[in-house]
């Protein structure tokens, strides 16, 4: 099930993708509602969905309802804007060096333990939506990294639990300011400013619920720009799998419905220029492209 937040004109909606067309799922949530718990639900974003108890259970739910009655032509939306499929988390966490060959490629052995750091929510950007490229910097890469959407609070989860705290998987481009980074790497300074320019932080175009993704470390991931193959590699490859992450992140922070977990990037950064056109395919999730402007 792949889920996506869109918008038409100030009307902001949940689609559902369907055979290469999208569904008002808003609409069907709020009949369904009506209809089977006398209540409206007004549901006009992914993260409205958190407020539920089992949101993958009352999606399966409407999703056969529209099936049964026969409602998707009454349902289809054909010309709307993509958003990210999370606008405003309470944070981003993303993870440094989680490839052995990036680790290698950045100058630096595989970690021991995980490496983590944020990204400023404001960063957070569409699919089709432009990077900016500041005039302050000379080199911005961007990085594939296959992202996690958390779907209840989690503190000092364990390993063999976390996947319980997962509602889906998105695609996230890491966007880094590499010139900015490497001189913060010499002073000792953290990574947070290189990483959290506004529009480095694309998301999307879909949030696929976790029941619909057979194996999280079995899915290619591939970066490309202008049609050019940057990046290629497997989440099999990842240092330290999914479990691992989550419990590791909340043993130090609790991590709130909706926060965002970015699994680190594979080998092959290169830097991006203004009118580049950068694509992330991540198999059975989509393609997430944004263009390279000038600042």
């Amino acid at each position: 099930m792949k889920l996506l937040n869109c918008q038409i004109d100030n009307e902001r909606f949940i689609g559902l993708l369907d055979n290469n067309r999208t569904i008002n799922l808003s609409k069907a949530l709020k009949v369904y509602s009506t209809i089977y718990r006398g209540e409206d639900w007004f549901f006009n974003s992914i993260e409205d969905l958190l407020s539920l108890d089992n949101p993958e259970f009352c999606l399966k739910k409407v999703a056969d309802f529209i099936e049964r009655y026969n409602l998707k032509e009454s349902l289809y939306v054909e010309s709307f804007k993509t958003l990210s499929p999370i606008i405003r988390p309470s944070k981003i966490i993303a993870l440094g060096r989680n490839y052995t060959e990036h680790a290698r490629e950045t100058g630096y052995n595989p970690p021991e333990e995980p490496i983590f750091f944020s990204k400023a929510v404001s960063a957070i950007i569409g699919p089709e939506d432009a990077i900016v490229y500041p005039e302050c910097l000379t080199r911005v890469d961007p990085e594939a990294e296959l992202g996690l959407v958390i779907g209840k609070r989690a503190k000092n989860v364990s390993k063999e639990k976390a996947m319980e705290y997962i509602l889906g998987y998105t695609i996230i481009n890491d966007v880094t300011a590499r010139d900015m980074q490497t001189e913060d790497l010499k002073m000792a300074n953290p990574w947070f400013r290189s990483k959290s320019f506004d529009t480095f932080c694309p998301i999307g175009p879909y949030l696929v619920l976790k029941g619909y993704i057979r194996d999280p470390h079995d899915l290619n991931i591939e970066l490309r720009v202008n049609g050019t193959t940057r990046q290629k590699d497997n989440t099999r490859n990842l240092i330290f799998k999914i479990p691992e992450i989550v419990s590791y992140i909340t043993l130090h922070m609790t991590l709130e419905p909706g926060d965002i977990i970015a699994t680190g990037t594979p080998s092959g950064i290169a830097p991006v220029y203004p009118g580049d056109t950068v694509e992330i395919e991540i198999e059975n999730i989509g393609i997430l492209r944004n263009t390279v402007i000038r600042g």
